[in-house]
């Protein structure tokens, strides 16, 4: 009897093999730096799908919102020494505290459920792209596929969060 392992690694490397022939040209560098991005852009937005359908993204949002003027209102009061508001604030902490791990388990559920198969995509798209996928000149190298799809996410993501409406951090 095979290791169970063994097979599933056998697997994802057949459907890598078959990935990358499908891509043709679009494997190799230089369109396979564009491909990466436009696989990361598909990924994050199936992540942000799967949270917007799994949370109520105005919820969180106002929980965030609540939370982050508490806290500046808290350091504003550190800052200055006043210990009257400074009292004021710590009364409500416990709430703080609660609407921050309210925010954490709504935020967690979705990441969860997303997290297996992003990185079984992820382990076929290592051997989709095997060796680099881009190349600088300046630097006189080419990156690797994880470190150019991390590059790509740093500047997809953000993008995406604004346009759905999913960042929740405060814009002062």
């Amino acid at each position: 009897m095979a290791d169970p392992m063994s097979e599933v690694l056998g697997l994802l490397a057949g459907v890598s093999a078959w990935i990358r022939s499908a891509l043709g040209a679009w494997a190799e560098p230089p369109l396979a730096g564009v491909t990466v991005v436009l696989v990361c852009s598909a990924i994050t937005l199936a992540h942000f799908a799967l949270q917007r359908a799994m949370m109520d993204v105005e919820e969180v949002a106002e929980q965030y919102r609540e939370v982050s003027e508490w806290r500046r209102e808290y350091l504003r009061a550190r800052m200055r020494g006043d210990h009257r508001a400074l009292a004021k604030l710590m009364r409500k902490q416990a709430y703080i505290n609660k609407l921050n791990a309210e925010i954490m388990a709504k935020s967690l559920k979705p990441t969860l459920i997303y997290l297996i198969p992003f990185w079984v995509i992820f382990i076929v798209l290592w051997k989709v792209f095997e060796g680099p996928v881009v190349y600088f000149p300046l630097i006189g190298r080419g990156i690797e596929f994880v470190y150019w799809y991390i590059i790509a996410s740093g500047g997809v993501v953000p993008i995406f969060q604004r346009l759905l409406g999913l960042s929740y951090a405060s814009s002062d």
